[in-house]
């Protein structure tokens, strides 16, 4: 008998082993209700929005940076980014005008789908408007984006990067050795070509480099005040929105 079998000779075949605690049962309709009750705080939650403040942007991204959006959120601190759950911020503006909540919000709704989000603010149009055509940030790229550009490093020497990094600058795919207390680089190395998408090996080699290629994109896509809707956000679409405003409030719809 094998020596993992003997020892099982002494167990109480009577005597229950504890239950483990990856094993507990969560019953459904607890997640159903939980996910519901989410949905109905967030429409709640965009319909509060709506009344607190007279600006709504629809927007979209691209290359999303957390940092990025931090950056824009110290900007506007009085003011309220909404990102995610495209399908539940549709239902609280209203999918078609008959069950939209505020005249014209469906038509802001109908902007959002893939990467876009909600912007409500007090600021002004034109404010705004410059704030986001006027936004850089530009991170590191990932793996998979697609540079606008190409990079090539020249052979010779790397007078930047450390001696000790000479394994993890080959495993990049770059033929480098010692010379004379020196990392060499002996055939050039292409970091980035343009319109083909960057390989792993080519990102790590890029961050090493502190070279950065990702730049976060906001493009607004509409503007909604007071029942006014406009996709057109141009600076002097803006700016003749101004004596566009309908005459009456538009009143909110249950």
């Amino acid at each position: 008998m094998s020596r993992a079998l003997c020892g099982c000779q002494g167990i109480d075949k009577n005597v229950s082993m504890p239950r483990s605690k990856r094993h507990k049962v969560v019953s459904l309709t607890k997640t159903k209700a939980k996910s519901m009750e989410d949905k109905t705080e967030t429409i709640e939650m965009l319909r509060s929005a709506v009344d607190e403040y007279k600006n709504i942007f629809a927007f979209t991204y691209e290359n999303m940076r957390s940092a990025a959006f931090k950056e824009v959120r110290m900007h506007f601190k009085e003011s309220r980014l909404f990102l995610g759950k495209n399908k539940v911020a549709q239902v609280a503006l209203g999918k078609e005008e008959l069950d939209e909540y505020r005249e014209n919000l469906h038509k802001v709704g109908a902007h959002l789908s893939g990467d876009s989000g909600l912007f409500f603010t007090n600021r002004e149009k034109e404010e705004v408007v410059d704030y986001f055509n006027n936004l850089t940030f530009i991170d590191f790229a990932k793996a998979g984006f697609v540079p606008q550009e190409t990079i090539t490093v020249e052979a010779g020497p790397l007078p930047k990067f450390p001696t000790d990094m000479i394994e993890q600058l080959r495993k990049l795919g770059m033929m480098v050795e010692v010379e004379n207390g020196v990392l060499m680089l002996r055939n050039k190395f292409k970091a980035a070509v343009k319109d083909k998408a960057l390989t792993p090996e080519q990102c790590k080699a890029l961050a090493h480099m502190d070279i950065k290629l990702c730049p976060f994109v906001v493009k607004l896509l509409c503007f909604w005040t007071d029942g006014t809707y406009t996709n057109d956000v141009t600076k002097t679409a803006v700016k003749a929105t101004k004596g566009s405003k309908s005459k009456g409030k538009g009143k909110a719809r249950k």
